[in-house]
């Protein structure tokens, strides 16, 4: 009542009416499919498919992960709220099956407002709702709704994308030198964060917990093997419970090298932290200051705490940056494009977007454009021994 009293006492400030509106169940159905998520299929859900088994229906649900479906919901009450004010219901007054005329109607509304590349998410989390529906939808890939996004991207443009700043070796000094192993709570798990953050590309997800997580996937001290022993350790295998590239939760173990007498060594650092802060081998390998696995918030806040110290605006950089600036570190060492991928488990062309490319290289090679070079010789391949020509 007191939400219905400020509804009321809001309309007649602003001078707008409203009224209520009957739904019917399978258009509740769908809007709690764009509702927020929860780890386990809800209730709705298995209203929503009494066709299966229970078990189907669970499994059905697992098929997505939980961030996907948290993230597609955005789009998704996008589309059905439009479908509704418009009424571009289909010819038996439901949302799904999506008809095209409300599907290229919605996506020109979003012309403007909305990135050409978030306006493609979108129109996959419409095309998730059919798949969980069991409906066909062919829509997203039909090459007029295609060309209208295209036409949007033309007309409007599209924006730069801002990448978080690269932490790169220097920048990673700087941050550890503002931090005191031993002498402030929480700083000795930091350091060991942060440089094993560095050193293994890895990404923030599967070094610390977020809302939404499976506790299950925590990363803890037996995930990590000191080889050949703890005192004359050599590299580490440190193995990943679950990440990006490993939906299927198979684990990844990653080889990290020991570098001795460096200040940003990850093995120096996971050692300090077992010998000063000593768990048992299921505990956290990082824990927060409140006992609890480190939490992907005072990951980053240790970030812009330290660089902010040093004098460094701390506000382009986030968790993903360490994972950006060794990519970056590696190109500016002469890595091949092979390695690169090896090092951050790229399966794709990705890693190219992580790469910043320094100022004073693009110079020099510019500058090479304007100096006298000796022709190269074309490279031959020596000829075939013993060659015989077939005839």
């Amino acid at each position: 009542m007191n939400l219905l009293r400020q509804f009321l006492a809001l309309a007649c400030r602003l001078d707008f009416s409203f009224s209520s509106v009957w739904l019917s169940s399978e258009e509740n159905a769908i809007a709690d499919a764009a509702s927020p998520v929860p780890e386990g299929p809800p209730d709705w859900w298995y209203e929503q498919h009494t066709a299966w088994p229970k078990t189907v229906s669970f499994y059905l649900w697992h098929g997505l992960a939980s961030n996907t479906r948290r993230t597609y919901s955005t789009g998704q009450r996008s589309f059905i709220n439009f479908v509704k004010l418009y009424s571009l219901y289909n010819d038996s007054g439901s949302i799904l099956p999506a008809t095209q005329p409300a599907v290229m109607s919605w996506i020109a509304s979003l012309a403007g407002r909305v990135q050409p590349k978030t306006i493609k998410n979108y129109l996959s989390a419409v095309r998730s709702l059919h798949v969980d529906a069991d409906l066909p939808f062919s829509i997203c890939e039909s090459p007029v709704v295609q060309r209208l996004i295209r036409g949007i991207k033309r007309y409007h443009g599209e924006k730069d994308r801002k990448p978080v700043q690269p932490i790169t070796r220097p920048i990673l000094l700087t941050i550890l030198a503002q931090l005191r192993p031993g002498a402030v709570p929480g700083h000795t798990t930091l350091y060991a964060a942060y440089c094993l953050a560095y050193a293994g590309l890895l990404r923030s997800g599967e070094i610390t917990v977020g809302s939404g997580k499976d506790a299950s996937l925590n990363l803890t001290r037996e995930n990590v093997e000191f080889v050949p022993n703890f005192d004359n350790c050599e590299y580490i295998n440190l193995t990943l419970p679950h990440s990006k590239t490993d939906p299927f939760r198979k684990g990844v173990t990653i080889t990290i090298a020991a570098a001795h007498g460096q200040p940003s060594c990850p093995v120096a650092a996971l050692k300090r932290l077992f010998t000063e802060l000593p768990r048992v081998s299921n505990a956290p390998l990082f824990e927060g200051v409140d006992g609890k696995p480190l939490h992907y918030k005072a990951f980053v806040a240790g970030i812009r705490t330290s660089l902010a110290a040093a004098g460094i605006d701390p506000s382009g950089y986030a968790g993903h940056s360490f994972r950006r600036g060794a990519a970056t570190e590696a190109a500016a060492a002469g890595y091949n494009d092979y390695e690169i991928q090896l090092l951050g488990r790229w399966r794709s062309d990705a890693y190219k977007l992580y790469i910043e490319n320094p100022i004073s290289r693009i110079l020099h090679l510019s500058k090479q454009l304007h100096m006298a070079h000796p022709h190269s010789v074309p490279f031959e391949p020596p000829a075939l021994r013993d060659y015989t020509p077939v005839a």
